[in-house]
């Protein structure tokens, strides 16, 4: 028996993702949501997440995606002040984290504003923080991240960024030493529409993962907002993504692997 973390990070970004996520949740078909704060549809949506999650017998792990790059807007005064009306490019957090010029205090203001924000409205602490971009990857920036999010009454799980086995290695006993849990990551569904791949990944892709290992994945109901921020590859993915996980076959390849999502 394996149980794996399907996780879906981008609660938020439109109406039609949201409503998948939930359709996904109540049929037992998705393990945890990671949600986007930094969206103008957090407040009108977090209540039916809320009550989604609270109607179903499993437990849905509910976390924050901690977003720092565009299109999003900062929450923190001092990033707003810094940035202005939309969080700059990921590669501007790698640069500026290589040659170790990172904004500390900023940038721990803004860690600090997200994580209250999901706890205001929420009115829970997050299960768990997974730093969109794979900004979590930059050492200057976890430093950061880490250390604020141990500071919480009830400190989230970490969602371990894509690393190699000695970055794996470093991150996880840096974030252990700060006193958090780390979730390990396993091999995101890929971003095709063709069924046979999400087979075969299932299949072959969930072999030698720890239990409670996290796999993303990008399930989505299309509508006019999300047509406006994606391409339309993406699109096409999350339409065939959330037609996978609801269909027949999803639920007979995790009893054919011995795989739980809870």
């Amino acid at each position: 028996m394996k149980r794996i973390l399907l996780t879906s990070a981008d609660y938020g970004l439109a109406f039609g993702v949201d409503r998948a996520l939930r359709e996904l949740i109540s049929a037992g078909a998705l393990s945890a949501v990671g949600c986007l704060v930094v969206s103008d549809l957090w407040s009108r949506e977090y209540l039916p997440l809320r009550d989604t999650v609270d109607s179903v017998r499993h437990r849905t792990l509910v976390g924050l995606t901690l977003t720092l790059t565009r299109p999003f807007a900062p929450l923190s005064m001092r990033a707003r002040s810094q940035f202005g009306s939309r969080f700059p490019k990921a590669r501007w957090w790698r640069l500026w984290g290589a040659l170790r010029l990172l904004p500390d205090e900023m940038l721990a203001e803004e860690v600090e504003a997200q994580l209250t924000c999901f706890e205001e409205f929420y009115q829970r602490p997050a299960d768990f923080v997974h730093v969109a971009d794979e900004l979590l990857a930059v050492p200057a920036l976890a430093c950061v991240v880490l250390k604020q999010v141990a500071l919480r009454r009830w400190p989230p799980r970490i969602v371990m960024p894509q690393l190699g086995p000695r970055a794996a290695t470093r991150f996880a006993r840096t974030a252990r030493d700060a006193g958090l849990k780390v979730l390990e990551r396993g091999p995101d569904f890929p971003e095709t529409i063709d069924e046979a791949v999400h087979v075969q990944h299932l299949r072959r892709g969930m072999d030698g993962l720890s239990d409670r290992t996290v796999v993303f994945c990008q399930p989505g109901e299309i509508d006019d907002r999300l047509r406006r921020v994606e391409p339309r590859a993406r699109l096409d993915t999350r339409s065939a993504q959330f037609a996978f996980f609801k269909g027949d076959t999803f639920p007979l390849l995790l009893m054919e692997k011995d795989i739980f999502l809870y």
